[in-house]
């Protein structure tokens, strides 16, 4: 999925109340989401390092220095209900999900019914499902707060595995497409939308 990775002040989070940052951690049979940590510098460089990772994301350069990785990580950790750590169960850091106002598209109005979704997890944890159980852990989490009913997605058009993990999260295609920025790539590249009703 397209994240747009470096977190802005549009990046509002979704906080529920009377909860102080990092109390929360939403448990799955292999997978716990919760705060990022200044610990997790090295396991994020390996989620966004690879070039194939970078470049499916709005922001993240290649290469992906450490000084990218520090700003990177102070910048999701200022908004811990926007970005979640995902962990396997000795808590090393393999991937990150968001759940965001920042909008994916040039014209952002058209998809303002919802937060838009981002998720990546590091190429050596890939082709075994934790990607759909982070989703659908973190969406039954939001859907029993009742704090949204239509979540946003979007992808770039050759990310065929991204496709494939929010059609098996039960997104569902818009019908539209924009032309989206990618640094890693340079340019402008096709971007597919997508929804999933709460």
């Amino acid at each position: 999925m397209i994240m747009n990775s470096y977190a802005s002040d549009a990046d509002g989070p979704v906080r529920p109340e009377n909860l102080s940052s990092g109390a929360i951690s939403i448990e799955t049979s292999r997978l716990s989401l919760n705060a990022l940590r200044d610990t997790d510098l090295d396991d994020l460089m390996a989620v966004f390092c690879g070039r194939s990772s970078a470049r499916m994301t709005h922001t993240v350069p290649h290469p992906f220095k450490r000084e990218d990785a520090e700003r990177l990580l102070a910048n999701m950790m200022a908004k811990p209900y926007a970005y979640w750590a995902i962990r396997r169960e000795d808590e090393r850091l393999i991937g990150v999900i968001s759940l965001t106002r920042a909008t994916c598209g040039k014209t952002p109005d058209m998809h303002h019914f919802g937060p838009n979704l981002g998720i990546f997890v590091a190429p050596e944890h890939q082709g075994h499902g934790l990607a759909v159980e982070a989703i659908d852990a973190l969406l039954r989490w939001v859907k029993k707060r009742k704090l949204h009913q239509i979540i946003h997605a979007a992808h770039f058009a050759d990310n065929d595995k991204a496709a494939q993990a929010l059609i098996q999260a039960d997104f569902l295609y818009t019908g539209r497409r924009t032309q989206e920025a990618s640094t890693a790539r340079g340019g402008e590249h096709l971007a597919l939308h997508m929804i999933r009703i709460l």
